[in-house]
């Protein structure tokens, strides 16, 4: 992937200016608005080119790992336009597979076979929602969802490394999905996981503690004044007529009571307003393993998936069959 047309392509789409300089080097100017993301800066000279980079020592030396491109990663993730992404591999093959599967499947290299490996397209969903906690007053957050669309589980190893991910807006290669999709499953699973994790967060940011204290306050409050009133309706000499109004009064009290307290429970439990936003799909090469794992004279077939992004394993199903 040539990163110069990447980075001053992203520049551009978020309403930046990009001017050429020379060869591997060029200045831009960030829009306002995202300068929290490179330090409070909006203004940068960039080079692509080590050499060019060492000619120019004030400016910004893009490349992998570095803090510029971090930041524009970031960016791109976070304003999704496209709703399909094609991810760019540098190396697919995991080295020392068998040592590692082996590893990763809790056996020793000696008792496990790599039958066949093949490149294979894995995908991933991703949903980003807005989150909404309604109280007293309304808090707004967003929230994004992986979903592994061949294992059916969630990704949170993805959406920690998703900056990792180089991608392009069209198809790099031609390897074949190995499972038939299920994008149904895979929504109705994010919106339990955005739920839940929601629900998480709003227990860490309500306080039972100061619940029960309001809830304690309005009560001894009102329990007062009911008190108060029935001294009233004990009095000598009342008529039926002011008994009534004020039996009729404690009935008000006891309804405000209610509402009030009503009130309490709403701005502490509050309510959960989940919205979907977009949904991006990933499409990432993935090494596929499938391996024989021989143990006390049973072989247990695997089917074990390389991912070169988080360079790590996930496993598809396992198989048995006696020798």
């Amino acid at each position: 992937m040539q990163l110069q047309p990447f980075v001053i392509e992203v520049i551009e789409e978020l309403g930046g200016l990009v001017e050429p300089i020379e060869y591997g080097l060029c200045h831009v100017l960030i829009p306002e608005k995202y300068a929290a993301h490179f330090q409070n800066r909006t203004e940068f000279d960039l080079s692509f080119d080590y050499e060019v980079a060492q000619e120019n020592p004030v400016s910004e030396f893009v490349t992998f790992g570095s803090f510029f491109l971090e930041q524009i990663m970031k960016l791109v993730h976070q304003h999704a336009v496209s709703t399909m992404r094609f991810a760019e591999v540098f190396r697919l093959e995991a080295g020392n597979p068998q040592e590692k599967i082996a590893a990763f499947l809790g056996s020793v290299s000696g008792n496990l076979t790599i039958k066949h490996e093949r490149p294979v397209m894995g995908v991933w969903a991703v949903f980003q929602y807005s989150v909404a906690y309604v109280a007293d007053e309304k808090m707004l957050d967003h929230r994004q969802v992986w979903i592994n669309m061949l294992t059916q589980e969630v990704s949170e190893i993805m959406e920690q490394e998703q900056n990792r991910i180089v991608y392009q807006e069209e198809p790099l290669y031609s390897y074949p999905v190995p499972l038939e999709l299920d994008f149904a499953s895979a929504f109705e699973l994010a919106v339990k996981e955005v739920e839940r994790r929601a629900e998480e967060q709003w227990k860490g940011l309500s306080s039972p503690e100061l619940m029960a204290k309001d809830i304690s306050r309005i009560t001894s409050y009102y329990t007062e004044l009911l008190k108060e009133n029935e001294r009233r309706a004990e009095r000598k000499g009342l008529s039926e007529d002011k008994i009534k109004e004020i039996r009729a009064r404690s009935e008000a009290i006891e309804v405000e009571k209610n509402k009030q307290l009503q009130e309490i429970y709403q701005k502490y439990q509050g309510e959960i307003e989940v919205s979907l936003d977009n949904s991006i799909l990933y499409f990432i090469p993935v090494q596929e393993y499938t391996v024989e794992l021989t143990q006390r004279g049973v072989v247990h077939e695997h089917i074990t998936y390389y991912n070169p992004i988080t360079k790590s394993f996930f496993p598809l199903h396992i198989e048995y069959e006696s020798k």
